[in-house]
This record gives C-alpha cells, structure tokens and sequence, in this order.
C-alpha cells in the first residue's frame, strides 16, 4: 500500500513539474510573439485598404516591424473575433505595442486617432514640419510653414504684438509632448502650440521684459541663441549676460547657431561650421558676425527655461566665451579680447 502511494506522489510530482514548464515555454512564447524587437514608441503610419484581408494585413504589419509573426497575429484576431471589426482607414501605431493593442487600434474608428508628437527644445520651425511629415499628420511640410504667418495670429494671439507682419510665429512654437488628431490641419496645430505659449510663458513674466529695456519680443529673440548655445543648464544666465553685455557695448554677437540658421537647408538645419574660414562672408541678415545688433527673428523655439535665462540674466561683465576643450558642452568665460585668446588657445591649441 505504501509502496503504491508512494508511486502515485511521484507521477503527481512529475506531471506538476510538466506543467510548470509547459505553461512556462508557452508563456515565453507569448511574450516572443506579441512584441517585435523594434525600438519601442517609434510611430509607424499604417493605412488598412477597403476590403483587405487578414492574411495581407497580418503581412504588412510584419514587413512594418510592428509584429514578429503573421501567423500569432491571425490567430488572435479570430480568437476574439475582429476580422469582420478591421476598419479601413489611416492608423497610427508604435512599435512596441503588443498585439492585442494593435488589434483594438485596427477596430478603432480612424477618425479619433490620435498621434503623440515631440517637438524638441531649440528646434526651427521647419524641423517641426518635418517631424509632423514623419509621424503622418501632414504630407506636405510646407503646409504647415505656410500657417506660421503671423498676421494671421495676432489678432487671436495678443502678445504677439511686436511680431512684425511680414514676420512668422517663429519662437512662439512652445517645445513640448503634444497629442493631435490624424486629421489635425496646421492651422489647428499652430494654434494648439501658442495656446500652450501662453500657459507656460504667461503674461506676468512676458511683461518682465521691460525692466531690461527690451519688448518680449527681442528677449525671446535672445532667448532662442542662448537655447541653441547652451549645453550646460547652469549657464543659460550667464550666456544670456554676455549678449546683453555686448549689445550695452555696441558689440555685434558673433553667436555661431545665427549663422547655422542662415545655412540650414533640408536634411541639415544646423549644419557645422567648421569648414567655413570666416564667418563674417556668410551673406544673411541673421549672420550677427556681419551685422550688429540682434538677428530679425528668434532663430529656433526655446524651452521654458532659455526664456527664464534671457528674462532674468545673471550680472556679469563677460564679453566673450568659447566652448571647453573636454567635450563637456561647458563653456570658459572672458572679460577681455586677450583673455580670450589665452582661453582658445588654452582649450582647443589654436
């Protein structure tokens, strides 16, 4: 009798231990099949075509990298029964996203997608076009660019005031994380990022302006150079010091990212300047080593803290820095021309 029990212990031991690795192997073969091995949140524009079939969309969102196997995907759409509830239409999806969220995207109407965009601090306006092209709201970059007039905002957008009427909103395209239908048109889009501006810089700190003697519209101009400057957060002050110095001084700004802004083309809107001997030659309006004073417009959107920087700048007598030779983006300050020279020399043997 004991002999039998103790038998009948050892088959349930071995069958428990059976099922333990059977429903682990399937659970490892879940995770495999559900996800790809894509970099996740990168947004992928998937159009579904009238009358497509499982099997042909099974396939796309595969060669997309957007699912490992075609066949698991198939498998669960018609264990929950949402082949007959595909829908046509434009979706956006993201890598990463298991295949159970990519099936309840495929049964969702198209018209209430929404699409999750970042806008970057120190970014131009036509990196923005650019990024709205790549994420499928917009095929055409130049229709967003077009919506930037800002004639057309100044009515609906009071502090935009002293933004010339020729001029764009350049600079007021708030940097952040937004979410905009499939749909979106650029003026709804242009709106929503000043709408924003005006939260995050209010009123009361955009009249800060004029204890420095300056509208709100030069400090922000300021503020987008110090933006692209700036690779140390601790300095944002002190850069925005140097160039308020050397306007007090009638110096001209001599500040790089202008003249990368006036280079900038498709592809490479801030290009090095390396290769270019003097950059004074550089024929542009936004060239502050050819003309004094502040180039016309902000030359990229800044973050909120830039815009703190240039609204409240340190008190310095700096007139100059160069950035340190360690590759830490922080920069040695100066006071006068020789020192200067002695810190170029000192960071970068020139």
């Amino acid at each position: 009798m004991l002999r039998v029990m103790v038998q009948a212990l050892k088959i349930m031991v071995v069958l428990v231990l059976a099922a333990v690795i059977v429903l682990s192997a399937q659970r490892a073969l879940d995770a495999q099949l559900r996800g790809t091995a894509a970099a996740a949140g990168q947004p992928v524009i998937f159009d579904v075509q009238p009358q497509e079939s499982i099997d042909s969309i099974a396939e796309r969102l595969h060669e997309s990298g957007l699912i490992r196997s075609p066949t698991y995907f198939k498998l669960r759409v018609r264990l929950t029964n949402a082949d007959t509830r595909i829908r046509a239409g434009r979706f956006t999806l993201y890598t990463g996203m298991s295949v159970n969220q990519i099936i309840q995207t495929l049964t969702t109407a198209p018209g209430v997608q929404v699409v999750r965009v970042r806008f970057l601090e120190g970014w131009r306006a036509e990196q923005y076009a650019d990024e709205l092209v790549r994420v499928g709201i917009l095929s055409d970059p130049n229709r967003f660019l077009d919506a930037l007039r800002a004639s057309r905002w100044q009515t609906r957008f009071p502090f935009l005031a002293d933004v010339p009427p020729n001029g764009t909103v350049e600079g007021y395209l708030f940097p952040d994380t937004y979410e905009f239908r499939i749909d979106a048109t650029p003026d709804e889009i242009v709106q929503t990022l000043l709408e924003n501006f005006d939260r995050r810089v209010p009123a009361e700190d955009r009249a800060r302006a004029q204890a420095l003697g300056r509208t709100f519209y030069q400090v922000l101009i300021i503020a987008s150079i110090v933006e692209r400057e700036a690779r140390v957060a601790e300095e944002r002050p002190v850069i925005a010091s140097v160039f308020y110095n050397r306007l007090r001084e009638n110096m001209p700004l001599q500040a790089d990212p202008t003249v990368q802004y006036a280079l900038g083309v498709p592809e490479d809107w801030w290009p090095s300047l390396e290769n270019i001997r003097d950059l004074g030659a550089v024929n542009s309006p936004y060239n502050t080593y050819r003309n004094a004073g502040l180039p016309p417009s902000p030359i990229c959107n800044p973050g909120r803290a830039a815009i703190e920087a240039a609204l409240s700048p340190v008190q310095t007598d700096y007139l100059y820095f160069v950035t340190r030779g360690d590759g830490s983006g922080a920069h040695v300050f100066a006071r006068t021309y020789e020192e200067h020279v002695r810190n170029i020399r000192e960071q970068h043997g020139r």
